[in-house]
């Protein structure tokens, strides 16, 4: 059913132990009529997430095929109940490849709330656009809000409804405002948000602004500096903390690469400014974490979302991230983890060089 067999064969070396008892226990495999076994069950979700791209049209290439004959409702149904099968894979395989890691002992008693949008997203029968925005548990993967909005919603934290006092939310800086940090304080919620050099304003204890590029100038690459500062929320100064890091040079070329690219898709072309150079030179991020989780950590905490927003680039470049089939949840779910298992798939099968000819030539 689709795929080439050594191509398929590579895939499943890369699973984790007990992924095909996991099928029925998760309840993914619940009625062994057409399709039997976990591995069958499996084929059919890469058939649907690469080649087959909707339900019917994978129906239509299974029937082409002449194996077995499912109609798109038959599909549809079992990629639904895959949704937390497909999850325990995802987690499981990024952790093994050391995409995420363990939970801190700090940590322990804290959800870390991955927060991220997508816009652009095509959906349903018409085609039509949509933003997707998620929150996931940083370190199980675990879906907290999948929502699927019109185009007039922005990426904004109060989009997310279920946060709570035990919850550490990390954003990256379209998400590090101060609206967004008084919804956060609103919910008791944590975070550790990136920002903007600019995009804060931040004062000292003489209620007095603080230059941030200025106050970061002297750092050396890899150094870290943590300022005690204070934003004003609701017309009052509150206590903020702004941790910061010096980039490498290498990564400081990245980010101009990705400046110039941004440039060119959104602004016309345009030179990167002075102020975007500037910025690029630092990692900021603000938190609400005390002063007992030293800098390093709490800078740590955010690269650790970085590690699933390479998966999720992939996941935009490679596997039409945006392509979502419906509005309904537990499809879209599965459809999202489907898709985040291609690309734990493929930064596995990249980082250890396991393509070989034989599955070329299987293509």
């Amino acid at each position: 059913m689709g795929w080439g067999e050594e191509r398929f064969k590579q895939v499943l070396r890369l699973l984790p132990e007990g992924w095909e008892s996991k099928a029925k226990e998760l309840g993914a495999l619940q009625r062994a009529r057409e399709i039997k076994t976990p591995e069958e069950l499996l084929r059919l979700i890469l058939l649907y997430l690469t080649e087959g791209k909707s339900f019917a049209g994978t129906s239509a290439l299974i029937q082409l095929m002449g194996e077995i004959s499912l109609t798109k409702k038959a599909i549809h149904k079992r990629i639904r109940n895959s949704a937390a099968w497909l999850q325990w894979l995802c987690e499981n395989i990024y952790r093994r490849a050391g995409l995420i890691t363990a939970k801190p002992v700090w940590l322990q008693d804290k959800n870390v709330i991955l927060v991220d949008g997508t816009e652009d997203v095509k959906c349903g029968v018409r085609r039509q656009c949509y933003m997707l925005h998620y929150s996931m548990d940083l370190f199980t993967l675990a879906m907290r809000e999948f929502l699927v909005t019109d185009m007039k919603t922005g990426e904004k934290l109060r989009n997310f409804r279920k946060l709570g006092k035990n919850d550490i939310v990390v954003g990256d800086r379209i998400y590090g405002t101060i609206p967004g940090i008084t919804y956060l304080k609103q919910q008791k919620a944590g975070y550790v948000l990136r920002i903007k050099s600019r995009g804060l304003n931040v004062y000292n204890g003489k209620n007095q602004k603080i230059d941030l590029l200025k106050r970061l100038s002297r750092l050396k690459e890899g150094k870290t500096i943590d300022i005690s500062a204070q934003c004003i929320i609701n017309d009052q100064y509150e206590p903020i903390r702004i941790c910061a890091m010096r980039k490498d040079s290498d990564s400081e070329r990245k980010g101009l690469r990705r400046l110039t690219k941004e440039n060119q898709r959104k602004c016309g072309g345009k030179p990167v400014s002075e102020l975007q150079r500037e910025n690029n030179k630092y990692i900021i991020v603000a938190t609400s974490l005390g002063d007992e989780v030293p800098a390093a950590e709490v800078l740590e905490l955010y690269r650790a979302r970085w590690q699933i927003e390479i998966a999720f680039k992939r996941l935009k470049s490679l596997f039409q991230y945006n392509d979502l089939p419906a509005k309904q949840s537990e499809s879209a779910l599965a459809w999202f983890y489907g898709k985040l298992l291609l690309a734990a798939l493929c930064e596995t099968l990249v980082n250890t060089g396991r393509f070989s000819p034989s599955a070329k030539a299987s293509k």
